[in-house]
C-alpha cells in the first residue's frame, strides 16, 4: 500500500516519519515545560516521547535500516550511505534517549550525579536524528 504524503514512500515510512515528527514536537513541549522550571509536566511528557518512539523505531525503521543495510536500496553511490549513518545514529540516539529517561525518571542513582549535560546532549543528537531522518525521506522518496 502506497502512503499518505503523496510520494512513492510505502504507509510504513509515512507513519514513521509522521510519528517521528509528532514526538518530537511533543519532546519540544516538554523542553520548553522544563525550560519553565514545570519538571512535574516536563518529565512525564519526555519519559513518554522517548519511550514511546520505540514503536516506529522497532515496527519500521529497524527492519527498512536492515534491509538498506543489506543493499536492499533506492539509493545508489555516496547516498546509500545516508540510511546507512541516519540508522547508526539513530540507534545510538534512541539508546541514548532511553538511558536518559530512565536515569531522570526511575533510577536517580545512575551516573552522572548532575544530568543536565546528558539531557542537553540527548535533545541535541534527537534533533539531528530527526533532522537526518527528514533527509533520508527526502533523498529516498522525493528527490
Amino acid at each position: 500500500m502506497d502512503g499518505f504524503l503523496g510520494t512513492s514512500a510505502k504507509l510504513g515510512s509515512d507513519l514513521a516519519l509522521v510519528s517521528s515528527l509528532v514526538l518530537a514536537a511533543v519532546a519540544a513541549f516538554g523542553v520548553w515545560r522544563g525550560r519553565r522550571r514545570r519538571i512535574s509536566i516536563h518529565c512525564p511528557i519526555m519519559a513518554t516521547a522517548a519511550l514511546l518512539h520505540w514503536i516506529p523505531v522497532l515496527a519500521i525503521m529497524i527492519p527498512a535500516w536492515l534491509a538498506a543495510a543489506g543493499g536492499n536500496s533506492k539509493l545508489t553511490g555516496p547516498l546509500s550511505l545516508v540510511p546507512i549513518f541516519h540508522g547508526l545514529l539513530g540507534g545510538f540516539t534512541q539508546l541514548l534517549m532511553t538511558y536518559t529517561v530512565t536515569r531522570m525518571y526511575w533510577v536517580e542513582r545512575l551516573p552522572p550525579e548532575k544530568p543536565i549535560w546528558l539531557m542537553r546532549t540527548t535533545a541535541i543528537f534527537w534533533l539531528l536524528t530527526i533532522t537526518g531522518g527528514i533527509a533520508v525521506y527526502l533523498v529516498t522518496y522525493v528527490l
